[in-house]
């Protein structure tokens, strides 16, 4: 599911697909083939995160968006926009503002994109408007860069420059930004299989989790599937996925928990785990997400944990 962050919150050559084929769907599939035509939805998102040590919240933050998504098939296959159009953090404690803002601007950068998606798995394979969010974010770094020009504490320069370097290190390459976009929750919700086919929709699958108490760690999830409803248009999906215990570095996290958390919690290291769970509504006929529910928790059992709950739904 990807990096799942607090607050969610290169030139390239095109690739072109066939389109998808109307007549492949399997009799007994529960999604419709989606004809050769152009529509749009409109989603709102709702996103509430809480970091809590030894039972005590430190930190929480509410993030609503709003999205605006354009999807047409074309003779080069399934052709999505994405717009951000509402935008709204609200974060506690204040001192995190003017952090969480440069990370939102940077946001409104790279997540509205036009997206070539691919006709087996969903996901986006190419982003078609790379080359403008490249001009968008060079504009951008110009700004950032003269409005913190008076900085002259070593660190505070130095954390700004590595912000700086990341994000473009992110954006400047296609494959970096559509792994990135993975690791936000309405993209790797809307991009999925459903989109395009729906072979194998119920069988189990990992993918790989962006760790948020530890930087730069990863691990796998394995994940199961079933249908807890269903009717001629629509079907409730829920996904639930557990840590598969030797996917990650678990002496890395304990010393980085040594390093960063026991001197403020003082109870040495436990046990790592993470635990995701995804309710799905689909819209079998038409192929849009109706409404999503997620649940996420990352933690260090009984000392740290960050719980994400996520809830996403079509309003028009």
């Amino acid at each position: 599911m990807g990096k799942f962050k607090f607050f969610e919150n290169g030139e390239t050559e095109q690739i072109v697909t066939p389109p998808p084929n109307p007549d492949s769907t399997p009799r007994g599939s529960l999604i419709t083939p989606l004809a050769a035509k152009e529509d749009n939805a409109r989603y709102r998102v709702e996103q509430m995160t809480m970091t809590r040590m030894n039972g005590m919240i430190q930190s929480h933050a509410q993030t609503k968006r709003e999205f605006v998504v354009n999807r047409k098939t074309t003779g080069n296959g399934m052709l999505v926009e994405v717009v951000m159009v509402e935008n709204i953090i609200n974060v506690f404690p204040e001192a995190f503002k003017e952090a969480i803002a440069l990370v939102t601007d940077v946001d409104l950068v790279k997540s509205n994109v036009y997206a070539q998606v691919d006709e087996l798995t969903g996901k986006v394979r190419n982003i078609l408007n790379h080359q403008d969010i490249i001009e968008k974010w060079k504009r951008h770094k110009e700004l950032v860069t003269e409005k913190f020009s008076f900085l002259r504490d070593p660190e505070a320069k130095n954390n700004l420059l590595k912000f700086l370097t990341v994000s473009e290190s992110i954006i400047m390459s296609e494959k970096n930004l559509i792994e990135d976009l993975n690791t936000k929750l309405f993209y790797d919700l809307f991009f999925d299989k459903y989109l395009v086919n729906d072979e194998a929709l119920l069988e189990p699958y990992s993918r790989t989790f962006y760790s948020q108490l530890f930087e730069g760690e990863t691990a796998t999830l394995d994940f199961t599937q079933q249908i807890t409803g269903e009717s001629a248009q629509q079907v409730n999906l829920i996904k639930t996925g557990i840590l598969n215990r030797s996917s990650y570095n678990s002496s890395a996290i304990e010393d980085m928990y040594n390093q960063r958390y026991k001197p403020m919690i003082q109870y040495k290291f436990s046990e790592y785990n993470v635990a995701i769970t995804e309710q799905i509504l689909l819209d079998t006929t038409n192929r849009w997400i109706e409404t999503a529910e997620v649940s996420i928790v990352e933690e260090v059992k009984n000392n740290i944990e960050i719980l994400v709950d996520y809830k996403l739904r079509k309003i028009s």
